[in-house]
């Protein structure tokens, strides 16, 4: 019969496949994503205007804290 491919009734259970090497490297890459967006957003509070990175600077007067 296994050369059909069937299965005995009250066999075992054929398990799913687990996590392989590509869903590995994407994890790695959306953690390192995060990281990075993390480093901006810090980086961005001490050049912004009242340390409010998503707010936009006047083009006339840009004042670099240090």
């Amino acid at each position: 019969m296994s050369q059909f491919g069937m299965q005995m009734p009250g066999g075992r259970q054929n398990k799913g496949a687990g996590p392989d090497v590509y869903t590995a490297l994407m994890f790695i890459g959306v953690v390192a994503m995060g990281v990075a967006v993390a480093m901006l957003w810090i980086a961005g509070t001490k050049v912004a205007p009242e340390g409010n990175p998503l707010k936009i600077q006047d083009p006339n007067r840009i004042d670099l804290k240090s």
